[in-house]
């Protein structure tokens, strides 16, 4: 079986229904990725990096986890913190406005809590997000791991996810990015997150940027223009059926990732994974939340 592990926070979300109502769930953007990549490829091991609190939330986010077969091995308690939380209003056109309560969450002390290093796995992956909830004496241990986990052959996937509240400054972030490009087998680089923090405007611009790490599986998001992909056999354009019934953009990219790891970790090529990871996008954007009922995916996308 093989054994992939993503690195992140896992925090309450909370979803307007009313203006007085909401419902309660877990996500968070390496959590959603991870959620859907164990339910598109059920035959994977899927482990979760994180740490928790010793509340009633945290305990029902390990039952979460439970639910969905993710494996809870590297699920830290931290006891001085919570669970992060934060809110989310969408509007007509299926866009989000959040609000978040995260500064003192269990996940930012996942690498100072840590017990075990994850070994003996075929992917690690993390997010631009996973790195900045860190402080620098932890975001270097994460380089730590990574480099220890790479030499031993384990593939690194990075999805930048700029949230430019969550850095001190642009130069700050950037910094990070690319140290975290420098280490990638497989990158997500979206449109909208380079143009914010790099001031990227098309692909061409992206994924020049990216050339000197030598990443060896680039794969951009770009919204409706399609997917575009740049690997050792060339530069490929994927491109997405448009969605009409968009109700939540929340998770979107996440779901992607997901499902184009499950496709490709099953031994689907470049252009079949990014088919399939937009299919599974497309269905997630139709539904309210970052995470939809596991039966209403199964009836639009069978799992690999």
């Amino acid at each position: 079986m093989k054994r992939v592990v993503i690195f992140g926070e896992c925090m309450v979300e909370l979803v307007s229904t009313s203006a007085t109502e909401l419902k309660k769930s877990f996500a968070g953007d390496t959590y959603n990725t991870a959620v859907y990549l164990k339910r598109n490829a059920p035959g994977l091991s899927v482990s979760y990096l994180t740490a928790i609190g010793e509340d009633f939330l945290s305990n029902e986010l390990l039952f979460a986890m439970g639910d969905e077969q993710i494996n809870t091995d590297h699920v830290y308690r931290c006891s001085k913190r919570n669970l992060g939380l934060y809110m989310v209003r969408t509007d007509k056109y299926g866009e989000r406005t959040f609000a978040y309560w995260r500064d003192g969450s269990a996940a930012t002390q996942t690498l100072n809590v840590m017990t075990q290093a994850p070994d003996n796995i075929e992917m690690f992956y993390f997010s631009g997000i996973s790195v900045a909830i860190l402080d620098v004496e932890q975001r270097e241990k994460l380089f730590d791991l990574i480099n220890t986990l790479h030499s031993s052959g384990c593939r690194i996937v990075f999805d930048p996810n700029y949230r430019s509240h969550l850095w001190r400054d642009q130069q700050e972030a950037q910094e990070w990015m690319d140290k975290s490009y420098q280490v990638a087998d497989i990158a997500f680089p979206g449109g909208d997150d380079h143009l914010a923090l790099y001031g990227h405007t098309n692909a061409d611009d992206v994924l020049a940027h990216l050339a000197p790490f030598g990443i060896g599986e680039v794969v951009m998001k770009n919204g409706a223009v399609g997917v575009h992909i740049v690997n050792h056999q060339g530069q490929f354009i994927v491109p997405v059926q448009t969605v009409t019934n968009v109700v939540d953009t929340t998770a979107a990219g996440d779901a992607f990732n997901g499902g184009y790891l499950a496709a490709r970790l099953s031994g689907k090529n470049v252009t079949e994974s990014a088919s399939f990871g937009a299919m599974v996008a497309g269905t997630v954007i139709q539904h309210p939340g970052a995470i939809i009922p596991a039966d209403t995916l199964r009836k639009a996308v069978t799992p690999l």
